[in-house]
């Protein structure tokens, strides 16, 4: 068994237990600062776990948002498979049921000149103009021999040079708007340049050829007088009656029809088809309830964890956090405020039957809401779907632009000299079409990603853009739990707290261990000093005893 020599030499000098002594000395030394240290980091604890808490009610609120913006509470159906019709504009569609019925579908011009023995035949140089226009029979033919030209379309020209391919030639025509040209290999040793135009009747293609060298061959393109020799498929419009009424588009796209919708037209049908538009006003009152229900859930849990302690309560685990106190404040500011963008007034969520309780909890008032749904539907809109829309005439807008953007107006600017189109002062990519409008592509800025269609007559237009409450909500919620969102700065401070507070610990620890090694070092060579004290007092004690005796 061990002999503990410490307390081995308490024994025979002080009669301290001389290592208890040093560990209670140190423990006098170091147990308060110890005990701070290990609140600190229990507190720490306790703050990362409540803040977990409300992230984690964060990600089911997002959820919520998810869930109820993917409702189809606006409905457009068709009975016809051969119709299809898609809401482009809340704030324009109504409630309706319109008839439809296709006559007649419209289609690109398709022409073919074949007879080429290979894909890199050289041609005859000369020039070949490309008009468009509708052909049409003239008083007395039933054969659509003359043309009038399309004075929206503008007309191109092609230089053909000497050594040039019909290759070189397709490649020349399809760089032109509204025109596609492939050459193709028919198989039987014979190649064809296949040549097609944009829907509608207004869109078919006159070539005209001026020969370089008279009898050259390039003539065989030549369709002044006639296209019926290379003629495939005729132009055409499609024809509909709507309601009874004959209308003929030259797109089988159409936006004019029902306001706020499109209808894309694939084939004809066998009578009148409907094509309706509906709201769902029990899917749409669920949605408002769910999305209260989850925000009252956000709210009660911030409210709970920053409480601060009245009349002997318990106190929030994050009173006082300045993170959860400013997440509280803008979630207060989104409910009680204006979403604007979305019409010519602003509008509210009490609009729509939520109200503020006296503890900042929300109220749905389910009868509130449906007169208001029926009312103004188009409040229900602004809840979850941001809105679009442009206040110029023959100017429409779609896609989508970034987090950042702001509900407001922008403008359109076309410059006059240049051509060049700024929307709200950033840079447009430009493609032209064939109906006098032309796509721009916003490139840069909060606005990126937007795509205005604009006629090419116009210079000037003002771009309303209204970001929706739920669009809004999330934005907030991924301010707070995102990577670097303002919940993960927080962790990240309480993080570095406890982390300080465990090196306190340590460095507690270190001097501990010095200071006990510093004590049985000190109360040893006193126990030493102690010990030989003894020794000689028992000695001289001997000694006198000694002479005593033989005295």
């Amino acid at each position: 068994m061990a002999t503990d020599w410490l307390n081995a030499l308490g024994a025979s000098g002080s009669g301290l237990n001389i290592r208890e002594l040093a560990k209670s000395l140190v423990t006098a030394d170091t147990a308060a600062k110890r005990t701070a240290a290990e609140k600190k980091i229990e507190a720490t604890e306790v703050s990362i776990s409540a803040l977990g808490k409300v992230r984690a009610q964060f990600q089911s609120l997002t959820e919520a948002i998810g869930t109820v913006t993917q409702s189809s509470v606006l409905k457009a159906t068709s009975s016809s498979s051969a119709l299809s019709i898609s809401v482009t504009d809340r704030a324009l569609v109504s409630e309706q049921v319109t008839e439809i019925e296709v006559l007649q579908v419209a289609q690109r011009q398709v022409l073919e000149f074949g007879g080429f023995p290979a894909a890199d035949a050289a041609l005859g140089a000369g020039r070949i103009t490309i008009d468009f226009g509708v052909w049409y029979a003239p008083e007395g033919s039933e054969e659509a021999t003359s043309f009038a030209q399309n004075p929206a379309l503008a007309s191109s020209s092609i230089d053909v040079g000497a050594g040039a391919t019909l290759q070189d030639l397709a490649t020349a025509l399809s760089d032109i708007p509204g025109v596609v040209a492939r050459v193709l290999d028919k198989g039987d040793g014979t190649f064809s340049l296949g040549v097609v135009s944009e829907p509608g009747a207004g869109s078919a293609l006159r070539f005209t050829v001026s020969e370089a060298t008279a009898g050259n061959g390039l003539a065989r393109f030549d369709t002044t007088a006639t296209n019926l020799d290379a003629q495939v498929q005729s132009a055409t419009d499609a024809l509909l009656t709507v309601d009874g009424i004959t209308v003929a588009r030259g797109s089988n796209e159409i936006t004019d029809l029902v306001p706020g919708a499109t209808i894309t037209v694939s084939g004809k049908t066998s009578g009148p088809a409907a094509l309706s538009i509906s709201r769902d006003s029990a899917l749409a009152e669920a949605a408002m309830a769910y999305l209260v229900e989850e925000l009252n859930a956000s709210l009660k849990i911030m409210r709970d964890v920053t409480v601060r302690s009245i009349d002997g309560s318990a106190a929030g685990d994050l009173v006082g956090d300045s993170t959860v106190e400013a997440l509280k404040r803008q979630f207060s500011s989104l409910l009680s405020g204006p979403l604007t963008g979305h019409g010519e007034k602003p509008v509210y969520l009490s609009q729509l039957g939520v109200s503020t309780n006296r503890d900042g909890s929300l109220s749905f008032d389910e009868k509130a809401f449906q007169k208001a749904f029926s009312a103004r539907p188009e409040l229900f809109d602004a809840m979850f779907t941001d809105s679009f829309s442009s206040r110029t005439d023959g100017v429409t807008v779609a896609g989508a632009p970034t987090s950042k953007a702001a509900s407001g107006d922008y403008a359109f600017r076309r410059d006059p000299g240049t051509g060049a189109v700024t929307v709200a002062g950033a840079a447009t990519f430009g493609l032209p079409g064939t109906d006098g409008t032309s796509k721009y592509i916003v490139l840069a800025g909060d606005m990126a990603g937007l795509i205005v269609t604009a006629r090419d007559d116009v210079s000037d237009a003002t771009l309303r853009f209204g970001r929706s409450f739920a669009s809004q909500l999330q934005s907030l919620l991924d301010g707070a739990t995102e990577a670097e969102g303002s919940i993960a700065k927080r962790e990240d401070q309480i993080g570095k707290l406890a982390a300080e507070q465990a090196e306190v610990i340590e460095a507690l620890d270190l001097r501990a261990t010095k200071l006990e090694s510093r004590y049985l070092a000190q109360f040893t060579a006193m126990e030493q000093a102690v010990s030989r004290m003894k020794s000689t007092g028992t000695y001289l004690e001997n000694l006198v005893k000694s002479w005593n005796k033989d005295s």
